[in-house]
C-alpha cells in the first residue's frame, strides 16, 4: 500500500502530464488522464464531459506543437489532500507563450481546483475546474473571450 506522500508525487506527476500533453499536442493522452466520465470545467468555455468530449474540445482550440505560438503550462504551489482512492487538490497554473512582438510573455494566470480518484492503481482527474483569474492573448486557434 502505498503511503500519503507517494499518492501525493503521484498526483504531481498526473498535473504535469497534464501539462506536458496539451502542450505537446498529444490530446489524446491528455484526455486519458481524466476519467472515462470526468468533466473538464473551462468557465466561459464551456463544461465538458467524457474523454471525447475534452479531447475535441481541445484539439479544437490548442493548436498541436510546431503549428502556432510555443507555449508553456507551469503548476505550482499544489496543495493535495488525499482520503484512501479519493483526493482533492489545489494548483496555480500560469501559461507563457511567445510573442513576435515581446518575445515570452504570460498569458494566463489562475488556479485550478481538482476531484481526482485512483483507478487501477492510477490517478486521474474526475473533475478538473479551471478558474482564468488573469488572462490576456493565450494563442489559440480559435480567438475566445475569457471576460
Amino acid at each position: 500500500m502505498a503511503t500519503t506522500l507517494e499518492e501525493k508525487d503521484a498526483i504531481r506527476d498526473l498535473m504535469s502530464e497534464y501539462c506536458f500533453y496539451v502542450d505537446n499536442g498529444e490530446f489524446e493522452k491528455f484526455a486519458e488522464l481524466f476519467t472515462v466520465d470526468g468533466i473538464f470545467e473551462t468557465g466561459k468555455l464551456g463544461r465538458l464531459q467524457g474523454r471525447r468530449a475534452i479531447q475535441e474540445f481541445i484539439a479544437a482550440h490548442v493548436p498541436r506543437a510546431g503549428e502556432g505560438p510555443a507555449r508553456k503550462h507551469c503548476t505550482m504551489n499544489h496543495l493535495i489532500r488525499v482520503n484512501g482512492r479519493e483526493a482533492n487538490a489545489q494548483s496555480y497554473i500560469v501559461l507563457v507563450r511567445e510573442s513576435k512582438e515581446y518575445g515570452v510573455v504570460a498569458s494566463l494566470a489562475g488556479r485550478y481546483e481538482d476531484q481526482l480518484v485512483k483507478e487501477n492503481g492510477r490517478w486521474r482527474f474526475k473533475v478538473r475546474k479551471i478558474h482564468m483569474d488573469i488572462s490576456g492573448d493565450l494563442g489559440l486557434k480559435k480567438e475566445l473571450a475569457f471576460e
